[in-house]
């Protein structure tokens, strides 16, 4: 890519900061490139957003009995399964499990803090979670 083909415009979602290409130039070598894209900005928005309503959307089916508090903390902290899977150390289909609330009740206090530390909340706002 060219440098005239870097994107320059504003994104909001940057803080006022550009991240870096890296681009050749006329002679072949590498060279950083500040940019910003609106593009970026719209992707970044929409899946905040996204995240938002399914955290909503979890603390209804709380409200219902149906999910657990580790599916709105995940939801909250703009993570999704993988994701949570991952920085707990578990199965997908472990955690899938986690985020029922029939399972949920059952599960003990070193699971509950892998899942609080993971959110960077306490045992106890997590067990103990009132919409």
């Amino acid at each position: 890519m060219n440098k005239i083909e870097v994107p320059q415009e504003e994104n909001s979602t940057l803080n006022g900061q550009k991240k870096v290409m890296y681009v050749s130039s006329e002679g072949g070598a590498f060279q950083r490139v500040n940019y910003a894209s609106s593009i970026e900005e719209f992707a970044t928005k929409t899946a905040v957003e996204e995240f938002e309503t399914l955290a909503k959307e979890s603390l209804e089916n709380i409200k219902k009995g149906t999910a657990s508090p580790i599916e709105y903390f995940m939801y909250k902290n703009r993570m999704d399964l993988p994701t949570l899977s991952s920085v707990v150390g578990m199965f997908s289909f472990r955690v899938k499990r986690h985020l029922k609330m029939k399972n949920f009740t059952k599960l003990n206090r070193k699971l509950l803090e892998k899942y609080a530390v993971a959110f960077g909340i306490t045992y106890e706002e997590l067990k103990d979670f009132e919409i």
